[in-house]
Protein backbone atom coordinates (compact mmCIF):
# COMPACT_ATOMS: atom_id res chain seq x y z
CA UNK A 1 0.00 0.00 0.00
CA UNK A 2 1.21 3.25 -0.93
CA UNK A 3 2.10 5.95 1.16
CA UNK A 4 -0.91 8.36 1.62
CA UNK A 5 -1.23 12.39 1.87
CA UNK A 6 -1.57 14.52 4.32
CA UNK A 7 -5.28 15.45 3.06
CA UNK A 8 -5.92 11.69 1.90
CA UNK A 9 -5.65 11.15 5.57
CA UNK A 10 -7.99 12.96 6.67
CA UNK A 11 -9.79 13.02 4.18
CA UNK A 12 -10.41 9.61 4.73
CA UNK A 13 -14.10 8.12 6.05
CA UNK A 14 -12.30 6.34 9.05
CA UNK A 15 -10.42 9.16 9.98
CA UNK A 16 -13.56 11.94 9.54
CA UNK A 17 -15.24 9.62 11.88
CA UNK A 18 -12.42 9.36 14.64
CA UNK A 19 -10.48 12.59 14.60
CA UNK A 20 -9.92 13.27 18.04
CA UNK A 21 -9.33 17.02 16.81
CA UNK A 22 -12.53 17.69 15.66
CA UNK A 23 -14.78 14.92 17.18
CA UNK A 24 -16.64 16.28 20.55
CA UNK A 25 -16.19 13.37 22.91
CA UNK A 26 -16.30 13.79 26.51
CA UNK A 27 -19.66 14.42 28.41
CA UNK A 28 -20.41 14.34 32.09
CA UNK A 29 -22.95 12.05 33.74
CA UNK A 30 -23.19 13.91 37.03
CA UNK A 31 -24.11 11.01 39.84
CA UNK A 32 -27.19 11.52 41.96
CA UNK A 33 -26.24 11.21 46.36
CA UNK A 34 -27.19 7.82 46.25
CA UNK A 35 -23.93 6.90 44.32
CA UNK A 36 -22.56 10.09 45.43
CA UNK A 37 -22.56 10.58 49.41
CA UNK A 38 -20.53 13.89 49.00
CA UNK A 39 -23.22 15.48 47.27
CA UNK A 40 -25.73 16.66 50.34
CA UNK A 41 -22.59 16.95 53.15
CA UNK A 42 -19.80 18.84 51.24
CA UNK A 43 -21.32 20.27 48.01
CA UNK A 44 -18.99 18.31 46.18
CA UNK A 45 -20.43 17.39 42.40
CA UNK A 46 -19.25 13.81 41.55
CA UNK A 47 -19.68 12.88 37.72
CA UNK A 48 -18.44 10.07 34.92
CA UNK A 49 -16.79 11.94 32.38
CA UNK A 50 -17.65 9.71 29.03
CA UNK A 51 -15.18 9.98 27.21
CA UNK A 52 -15.94 8.16 24.06
CA UNK A 53 -18.76 9.43 23.06
CA UNK A 54 -18.96 9.52 19.34
CA UNK A 55 -16.07 6.99 19.45
CA UNK A 56 -15.55 3.35 20.32
CA UNK A 57 -12.99 4.56 23.10
CA UNK A 58 -10.50 6.41 24.60
CA UNK A 59 -7.96 4.73 23.03
CA UNK A 60 -8.37 5.87 19.62
CA UNK A 61 -7.47 9.23 20.65
CA UNK A 62 -4.17 7.86 21.73
CA UNK A 63 -4.09 5.61 18.64
CA UNK A 64 -4.81 8.71 16.61
CA UNK A 65 -1.88 10.59 18.16
CA UNK A 66 0.93 8.12 18.02
CA UNK A 67 -0.35 7.30 14.15
CA UNK A 68 -0.25 10.63 13.05
CA UNK A 69 2.87 12.00 15.03
CA UNK A 70 4.63 8.79 13.07
CA UNK A 71 3.47 9.78 9.70
CA UNK A 72 4.48 12.82 10.26
CA UNK A 73 8.07 12.26 11.16
CA UNK A 74 8.22 10.15 8.21
CA UNK A 75 8.91 6.56 10.17
CA UNK A 76 6.34 4.91 7.62
CA UNK A 77 8.12 4.99 4.65
CA UNK A 78 9.08 1.60 3.65
CA UNK A 79 6.93 -0.08 6.02
CA UNK A 80 3.90 -2.11 5.61
CA UNK A 81 3.31 -3.61 8.75
CA UNK A 82 2.58 -1.79 12.45
CA UNK A 83 3.09 -3.97 15.70
CA UNK A 84 0.59 -3.28 18.58
CA UNK A 85 1.16 -4.88 22.41
CA UNK A 86 -1.92 -3.77 23.82
CA UNK A 87 -5.06 -5.38 26.13
CA UNK A 88 -7.12 -4.40 23.04
CA UNK A 89 -8.83 -1.15 22.73
CA UNK A 90 -5.33 0.29 21.88
CA UNK A 91 -4.91 -2.12 19.10
CA UNK A 92 -8.70 -1.45 17.66
CA UNK A 93 -7.96 1.76 17.61
CA UNK A 94 -4.77 0.83 15.78
CA UNK A 95 -6.26 -1.24 13.28
CA UNK A 96 -9.22 0.55 12.19
CA UNK A 97 -7.07 3.47 11.47
CA UNK A 98 -4.38 2.22 9.97
CA UNK A 99 -5.51 1.32 6.35
CA UNK A 100 -5.49 5.98 6.00
CA UNK A 101 -1.95 6.05 6.84
CA UNK A 102 -1.15 3.40 3.91
CA UNK A 103 -0.40 0.62 6.64
CA UNK A 104 -1.92 -2.68 5.21
CA UNK A 105 -1.20 -5.17 8.07
CA UNK A 106 -1.56 -4.57 11.84
CA UNK A 107 -0.61 -7.55 14.29
CA UNK A 108 -2.06 -7.03 17.75
CA UNK A 109 0.02 -8.78 20.43
CA UNK A 110 -2.38 -9.71 23.42
CA UNK A 111 -2.11 -11.91 26.64
CA UNK A 112 -4.41 -14.93 26.47
CA UNK A 113 -6.56 -14.02 29.59
CA UNK A 114 -7.62 -10.84 27.62
CA UNK A 115 -12.01 -11.05 27.58
CA UNK A 116 -12.72 -12.98 24.90
CA UNK A 117 -14.70 -9.70 23.29
CA UNK A 118 -11.98 -7.82 23.05
CA UNK A 119 -10.28 -10.69 20.86
CA UNK A 120 -12.89 -10.94 18.60
CA UNK A 121 -13.16 -7.32 17.85
CA UNK A 122 -9.75 -7.83 16.53
CA UNK A 123 -10.21 -11.09 14.58
CA UNK A 124 -13.01 -9.45 13.03
CA UNK A 125 -10.67 -6.84 10.88
CA UNK A 126 -9.06 -8.59 8.15
CA UNK A 127 -6.27 -6.59 8.09
CA UNK A 128 -5.31 -7.62 11.38
CA UNK A 129 -3.80 -10.47 12.89
CA UNK A 130 -4.37 -11.42 16.66
CA UNK A 131 -1.55 -13.34 18.36
CA UNK A 132 -1.71 -14.43 21.90
CA UNK A 133 1.59 -15.89 23.23
CA UNK A 134 1.76 -18.88 24.79
CA UNK A 135 3.36 -20.12 28.33
CA UNK A 136 5.41 -18.26 29.67
CA UNK A 137 6.18 -15.82 27.12
CA UNK A 138 5.62 -11.88 27.77
CA UNK A 139 3.06 -9.89 25.42
CA UNK A 140 6.20 -7.20 25.25
CA UNK A 141 8.83 -10.04 24.01
CA UNK A 142 6.82 -11.79 21.13
CA UNK A 143 5.80 -7.84 20.32
CA UNK A 144 9.25 -6.82 19.34
CA UNK A 145 10.50 -9.99 17.65
CA UNK A 146 7.48 -9.69 15.49
CA UNK A 147 8.21 -6.46 14.65
CA UNK A 148 11.95 -7.07 13.76
CA UNK A 149 10.50 -8.50 10.59
CA UNK A 150 11.18 -6.64 7.41
CA UNK A 151 8.44 -3.89 6.89
CA UNK A 152 7.28 -3.66 10.60
CA UNK A 153 7.45 -0.96 12.83
CA UNK A 154 6.64 -1.71 16.79
CA UNK A 155 3.82 1.26 18.04
CA UNK A 156 4.44 1.11 21.92
CA UNK A 157 1.73 3.08 23.73
CA UNK A 158 3.56 2.72 26.84
CA UNK A 159 6.94 4.81 25.64
CA UNK A 160 5.13 6.55 22.73
CA UNK A 161 5.34 9.96 23.86
CA UNK A 162 2.49 10.92 21.07
CA UNK A 163 0.39 8.79 23.39
CA UNK A 164 0.33 11.79 26.73
CA UNK A 165 0.64 14.19 23.73
CA UNK A 166 -2.60 13.89 21.93
CA UNK A 167 -4.59 13.88 25.46
CA UNK A 168 -2.74 17.05 26.39
CA UNK A 169 -4.00 18.81 23.23
CA UNK A 170 -7.40 16.99 22.69
CA UNK A 171 -8.70 15.22 25.75
CA UNK A 172 -7.47 17.72 28.73
CA UNK A 173 -9.48 20.52 26.94
CA UNK A 174 -12.81 18.68 25.81
CA UNK A 175 -12.68 17.80 29.44
CA UNK A 176 -12.42 20.89 31.12
CA UNK A 177 -14.94 22.18 28.99
CA UNK A 178 -17.44 19.45 29.50
CA UNK A 179 -16.79 19.77 32.98
CA UNK A 180 -17.04 23.51 33.59
CA UNK A 181 -14.60 25.82 35.55
CA UNK A 182 -15.91 24.51 38.88
CA UNK A 183 -13.77 21.27 38.03
CA UNK A 184 -11.51 20.93 41.20
CA UNK A 185 -10.60 16.83 40.92
CA UNK A 186 -9.92 14.24 38.04
CA UNK A 187 -9.35 10.79 38.41
CA UNK A 188 -7.80 8.48 35.61
CA UNK A 189 -7.52 4.59 35.82
CA UNK A 190 -4.13 4.33 34.70
CA UNK A 191 -2.85 1.85 32.35
CA UNK A 192 0.14 3.04 29.82
CA UNK A 193 -0.41 6.54 31.85
CA UNK A 194 -0.93 8.62 28.90
CA UNK A 195 -4.43 9.74 29.45
CA UNK A 196 -3.41 10.48 32.71
CA UNK A 197 0.03 12.33 31.78
CA UNK A 198 -1.54 14.19 29.10
CA UNK A 199 -5.27 15.12 30.84
CA UNK A 200 -3.10 16.76 33.88
CA UNK A 201 0.00 18.71 31.59
CA UNK A 202 -3.24 20.29 29.72
CA UNK A 203 -4.97 20.80 33.38
CA UNK A 204 -2.15 22.06 35.21
CA UNK A 205 -1.60 24.61 32.54
CA UNK A 206 -4.71 26.76 32.78
CA UNK A 207 -5.47 25.51 36.03
CA UNK A 208 -2.77 24.74 38.29
CA UNK A 209 -5.69 24.19 41.34
CA UNK A 210 -6.96 21.56 40.19
CA UNK A 211 -6.62 17.90 41.97
CA UNK A 212 -5.34 15.00 39.54
CA UNK A 213 -5.72 11.15 40.78
CA UNK A 214 -4.35 8.61 39.30
CA UNK A 215 -6.45 5.07 40.10
CA UNK A 216 -4.89 1.79 39.33
CA UNK A 217 -5.65 -1.83 40.81
CA UNK A 218 -3.78 -2.97 43.93
CA UNK A 219 -0.78 -5.09 43.20
CA UNK A 220 -1.80 -8.99 41.44
CA UNK A 221 -5.55 -7.93 41.05
CA UNK A 222 -6.46 -7.75 37.09
CA UNK A 223 -8.75 -5.50 35.94
CA UNK A 224 -8.97 -4.58 32.47
CA UNK A 225 -7.54 -1.98 30.93
CA UNK A 226 -5.59 -0.66 33.82
CA UNK A 227 -2.10 -1.97 34.90
CA UNK A 228 -0.84 -2.48 38.54
CA UNK A 229 2.64 -0.93 40.48
CA UNK A 230 4.57 -4.17 38.79
CA UNK A 231 2.68 -4.29 35.72
CA UNK A 232 3.16 -0.34 35.15
CA UNK A 233 7.33 -0.23 36.33
CA UNK A 234 7.81 -3.43 33.69
CA UNK A 235 6.84 -1.36 30.87
CA UNK A 236 6.02 2.17 31.28
CA UNK A 237 8.33 5.14 30.35
CA UNK A 238 6.31 7.45 30.17
CA UNK A 239 6.17 10.62 33.12
CA UNK A 240 2.91 9.57 34.43
CA UNK A 241 4.34 9.97 38.38
CA UNK A 242 5.11 13.50 37.74
CA UNK A 243 1.92 14.37 36.31
CA UNK A 244 -0.81 13.19 39.65
CA UNK A 245 -0.93 14.84 43.08
CA UNK A 246 -1.58 11.09 44.52
CA UNK A 247 -2.07 7.74 43.22
CA UNK A 248 -4.51 5.34 44.80
CA UNK A 249 -5.21 1.31 44.40
CA UNK A 250 -8.13 -0.37 44.51
CA UNK A 251 -9.20 -3.91 44.35
CA UNK A 252 -10.87 -6.00 41.43
CA UNK A 253 -14.05 -6.78 43.31
CA UNK A 254 -15.09 -3.37 44.10
CA UNK A 255 -14.25 -1.72 40.72
CA UNK A 256 -16.47 -4.74 39.34
CA UNK A 257 -19.32 -3.59 41.82
CA UNK A 258 -19.02 0.15 41.24
CA UNK A 259 -19.04 -0.93 37.80
CA UNK A 260 -22.34 -2.40 37.93
CA UNK A 261 -23.90 0.32 40.18
CA UNK A 262 -22.79 2.95 37.72
CA UNK A 263 -24.87 0.92 35.64
CA UNK A 264 -28.04 2.24 37.23
CA UNK A 265 -27.60 6.19 36.25
CA UNK A 266 -24.67 6.04 34.03
CA UNK A 267 -25.30 5.69 29.88
CA UNK A 268 -23.53 4.59 27.85
CA UNK A 269 -22.60 2.25 30.29
CA UNK A 270 -19.28 2.16 31.06
CA UNK A 271 -16.50 -0.60 31.84
CA UNK A 272 -15.00 -1.93 34.94
CA UNK A 273 -11.73 1.11 34.87
CA UNK A 274 -14.42 3.29 35.09
CA UNK A 275 -15.58 1.12 38.44
CA UNK A 276 -11.94 1.49 39.63
CA UNK A 277 -11.64 5.26 39.03
CA UNK A 278 -14.94 6.26 40.81
CA UNK A 279 -13.94 4.23 43.98
CA UNK A 280 -10.41 5.38 43.88
CA UNK A 281 -11.70 9.06 43.64
CA UNK A 282 -14.70 8.36 46.57
CA UNK A 283 -11.63 6.51 48.64
CA UNK A 284 -9.25 9.53 48.56
CA UNK A 285 -11.72 11.71 49.36
CA UNK A 286 -12.66 9.57 52.31
CA UNK A 287 -9.31 9.35 53.61
CA UNK A 288 -8.35 13.31 52.90
CA UNK A 289 -10.14 15.98 55.00
CA UNK A 290 -8.13 18.43 53.98
CA UNK A 291 -9.14 18.04 50.39
CA UNK A 292 -12.87 17.27 51.09
CA UNK A 293 -12.78 20.98 52.49
CA UNK A 294 -10.56 22.35 49.47
CA UNK A 295 -12.91 20.68 47.07
CA UNK A 296 -16.41 22.48 49.33
CA UNK A 297 -18.30 23.24 46.43
CA UNK A 298 -16.85 22.39 43.56
CA UNK A 299 -16.77 19.26 41.08
CA UNK A 300 -15.07 16.06 40.65
CA UNK A 301 -14.99 13.75 37.78
CA UNK A 302 -13.82 10.09 37.36
CA UNK A 303 -12.66 9.66 33.27
CA UNK A 304 -14.84 6.27 31.97
CA UNK A 305 -12.92 5.15 28.54
CA UNK A 306 -14.91 2.79 27.38
CA UNK A 307 -17.99 0.57 27.33
CA UNK A 308 -18.87 -1.89 29.06
CA UNK A 309 -20.33 -4.37 26.79
CA UNK A 310 -16.79 -5.03 26.29
CA UNK A 311 -16.70 -7.27 29.48
CA UNK A 312 -19.79 -9.73 30.25
CA UNK A 313 -17.69 -12.18 30.74
CA UNK A 314 -14.98 -10.98 33.64
CA UNK A 315 -17.87 -9.20 34.91
CA UNK A 316 -20.04 -12.31 35.39
CA UNK A 317 -17.13 -14.45 36.79
CA UNK A 318 -16.16 -11.68 39.68
CA UNK A 319 -19.70 -10.59 40.73
CA UNK A 320 -22.79 -12.71 42.12
CA UNK A 321 -25.92 -11.94 40.53
CA UNK A 322 -27.54 -10.13 43.22
CA UNK A 323 -24.12 -8.21 43.70
CA UNK A 324 -24.99 -3.94 43.31
CA UNK A 325 -28.37 -4.76 43.55
CA UNK A 326 -28.88 -3.05 47.51
CA UNK A 327 -30.95 0.29 46.99
CA UNK A 328 -30.93 -0.02 43.02
CA UNK A 329 -34.48 -1.72 43.14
Amino acid sequence: MSQSSCDQILAHPIVHALNPHTQDFVSVRWLSSRLNPYRDRCAIEIGAAIAFMNLPHIKIVAAFGMIMEDYENGIYRGIDTLVVPSSGNTAHGVALLAPAFGISRVKVVMASDTPEAKKNIITMIPWARLICPEGARKVEDVALEEASQPGSHLLDQYKHLGNMRIHEKCTGPKLLRAAGENLGLVAVGMGSGGTVTGVSRYLKSVRPDIIVLGVRPKRGKRIPGVRDAEQMDAVVTLPYKSAVDAIVEIGRNESFLKTRELLSEVQPQVGPSSGLACVGLLQFLADSPDARELLRGKRAVFISPDDGRFYPGPTIAELDPDQGLTGLL
